[in-house]
């Protein structure tokens, strides 16, 4: 009997320890990937602002030959990419429960309202 009372208390203890230990393992996994998600966003917004710089750019009247030719392309390639990003935000943001941030914008993420931001009410070229 005090045999079953010691392989009792060892096993609740056990499992009462692996229970929390595993809690703290979850939580610090999401506070991981919570981080990276954030980090994530950063480099959206980042890449948005990137192509109104370039679009910008190719509007200036002493845009170079070289900006022109590879800007078109660049800026291509971001929207592209933009794209991709949103959905792996999307995703990210499922993962881990939680609604878009609305900074990011809604839906496929390809920039399509960057033209209505770029205004010429803010100084380009104070960057």
């Amino acid at each position: 009997m005090r045999q079953w009372k010691r392989i009792l208390i060892t096993t609740t203890l056990l499992s009462v320890s692996l229970f929390f230990g595993t809690q703290q393992i979850y939580a610090q996994a999401s506070g991981h990937a919570s981080v990276g998600l954030g980090h994530g966003e950063e480099g959206f917004l980042h890449l948005k602002e990137m192509i109104k710089h370039l679009e910008f750019g190719l509007k200036m009247p002493d845009a170079g030959q070289d900006l022109k030719s590879h800007s078109t392309t660049s800026i291509k390639h971001a929207r592209e990419a933009l794209k991709h990003y949103d959905e792996a935000l999307k995703h990210a943001n499922e993962s881990l429960g939680r609604t878009r941030n609305q900074m990011m914008g809604g839906g496929e993420g390809s920039g399509s309202s960057h033209e209505e931001d770029s205004s010429d009410s803010h100084d380009e070229g104070s960057h």
